[in-house]
């Protein structure tokens, strides 16, 4: 949550205020919510006692197994590695290790920046070229167990060709380029930030690499022979599209740490105005709540919420949120909540609202959305029919409705099927499925398994149509069936392109939501379908997935996989009863 509006060019920073308690900002402060920092200074909050770091730890991510997978790979290379992980060790633990030379350092501590106001420290530092008074300089790396590179698209703003180097010989001088790979600066902006933050730590302790600023991430990328690599950012390259009051297009390009210093500084500035909060001249806080997808997990969030009203357009709009800046604005405007946003005269409020807001490609479209969720929330409703008279559902004497379920790391576990044979009024759910880990050829073998059951099931049936939510079912068919070249996958394939409907382009067509067109959306609030489960979702049936693979106790194994068999069934029924409810419109 935040309503951060700091001048959008970088001021050269202020002389060091050494605080008592001092600020000291980790890596997460400078990419996350503004608001978190003033909480966490703030005395009225926090009486009593020192503020803490909003962030938390720098080393938080949702794959520990893939972060071990790689620090192992690692600490097993051929150069001098120091594995600083476990106990409490000394905070200059990790700056000894650099001193000294080593090639790789894992969870190496250094001392606090008072001056800059910064601490943490990052998954990884590697060894590159030595500093500029000869010694040994280091760069900052970080680990997420998700991909950081992406294929070139044509006309693709803001991605470079990305120079990348194997965890057996790490540093960036080893680096290759990633053939037409790139980083997409816009989508790993957060973790970049992230990196610059600890880069401004390294050449506050004179450690920082010379030449190239580079900064590294490391995800699930391979190279063609299986290798896990370092993608390597240049932090000073200009990549970062943000909003610039004194041009005319309304924003510029600025390098990742320019994008870091500008966004750390104003933390610095949010919480020392913060830190006042308790004085009886107290300046006003520099920023106020505003809803964004931190707040879904945010420990600040029973302090922010009571500041919220209940109709605030942050917090009731879920659907193409206005991010902070749009929200911002409007404020200032004086539209604050749903019902004045729905009372707005766009024609007016447009001239006024778009040049503060030109960082953001199609503002106008943006608030013409927000303001019909506005219209439609303050009349009571959730959901608009856009067209009228009947809705032509392709139907067959055999129905099937068909949804997989995919785990973390992207296999396809669970191929779920609905059988309703119309003629004899009969229904069923039938699975394949594989609760194990799978590699890539488990991942095909099951596939083949599903598609032989389909097509041996269909083999000898006139009129049977399958039905699915989107295009993801028949491009994972696609994919597998082209990366495997597997016969029965290509002949599931030709099969699937006579005989699949899609029921997302025909809702698409026809329907308004306040809250999106997702399955679970439509088929709620059209057809009026509940799932069994208090908390369904793509996201939480991997971790559901996770549990029934590798839960220590064999009776938590087996209810997570019952949640999971019970979540696609219902995905599957959804499906079927949402085509129903769109065959009697009319």
């Amino acid at each position: 949550m935040s309503t951060p509006d700091p001048p959008d060019v970088p001021d050269p920073p202020d002389p060091p205020i050494l605080l008592d308690p001092p600020i000291l900002l980790d890596s997460y402060a400078a990419r996350s919510c503004a608001v978190k920092t003033h909480n966490s200074y703030d005395p009225r909050v926090h009486p009593g006692r020192p503020p803490v770091d909003p962030a938390g730890t720098d080393t938080f991510d949702e794959g520990p197994r893939h972060r071990d997978l790689v620090l192992a790979e690692l600490l097993a290379g051929p150069g001098r590695t120091v594995d600083l992980r476990g106990g409490n060790p000394d905070p200059a633990a990790g700056a000894e290790a650099m001193a000294e030379g080593a090639d790789v350092i894992v969870a190496g501590s250094v001392p606090a920046d008072p001056a800059g106001h910064r601490r943490g420290r990052p998954d990884v530092w590697i060894r590159g070229a030595d500093t500029p008074d000869g010694r040994p300089g280091y760069h900052p790396v970080l680990i997420r167990a998700r991909p950081m590179l992406e294929l070139r698209r044509s006309g693709r703003q803001h991605t470079f060709d990305t120079p990348v180097s194997t965890l057996s010989a790490p540093s960036p001088g080893t680096a290759v380029h990633a053939d037409s790979r790139v980083v997409r600066w816009a989508g790993r902006e957060a973790e970049l930030i992230q990196v610059a933050h600890w880069w401004r730590m390294l050449e506050g302790l004179g450690l920082a690499a010379g030449g190239t600023r580079w900064g590294g991430l490391i995800g699930t990328d391979r190279l063609p022979d299986g290798q896990l690599v370092i993608a390597w950012a240049d932090l000073d390259r200009p990549a970062v599209r943000t909003y610039s009051r004194h041009l005319p297009a309304g924003w510029t390009v600025r390098s990742v740490l320019e994008r870091y210093d500008h966004e750390h500084s104003f933390r610095v500035a949010v919480a020392r105005t913060a830190l006042r909060q308790a004085e009886p001249d107290a300046p006003d806080p520099l920023v106020r709540p505003i809803v964004t997808r931190e707040c879904a997990r945010c420990e600040w969030w029973e302090v922010c919420r009571p500041q919220l009203d209940d109709r605030d357009l942050s917090l009731r709009i879920d659907k193409a949120p206005l991010d902070v800046r749009e929200i911002a604005v409007l404020r200032r405007l004086g539209v604050s909540t749903i019902d004045e946003l729905a009372r707005a005269d766009l024609a007016e409020l447009l001239p006024r609202y778009l040049p503060q807001v030109r960082h953001r490609p199609g503002a106008d479209r943006r608030l013409e959305l927000a303001a019909h969720r506005s219209r439609l929330l303050a009349a009571g409703r959730t959901l608009e029919r856009a067209t009228e008279g009947p809705i032509d559902i392709p139907r067959a004497a055999l129905e099937i409705d068909f949804d997989l379920e995919t785990s973390r790391d992207d296999r396809v576990y669970l191929w779920g099927f609905l059988l309703q044979d119309r003629a004899h009024g009969t229904s069923r759910y039938h699975h394949v499925s594989s609760f194990t880990d799978l590699d890539a050829d488990a991942e095909a073998a099951l596939a083949v398994r599903a598609m032989t059951w389909l097509l041996r099931l269909t083999a000898e049936r006139d009129s049977v149509l399958v039905y699915h939510y989107s295009a993801f079912e028949l491009q994972r068919l696609s994919r597998l069936a082209g990366r495997t070249g597997s016969p029965i996958l290509g002949q599931a394939l030709r099969w699937a392109r006579r005989h699949f409907v899609d029921l997302f382009p025909l809702v698409r067509a026809n329907f308004f939501s306040v809250h999106g067109l997702g399955l679970k959306v439509i088929a709620h609030d059209g057809a009026g379908f509940s799932w069994r489960d208090d908390d369904p979702g793509g996201l939480n049936s991997q971790r559901w997935f996770d549990d029934a693979v590798h839960a220590d106790d064999p009776i938590d194994r087996e209810a997570a996989r019952t949640r999971v068999l019970q979540y696609n069934e219902d995905d599957v029924r959804a499906t079927a009863a949402l085509r129903d409810w769109l065959d009697r419109l009319g």
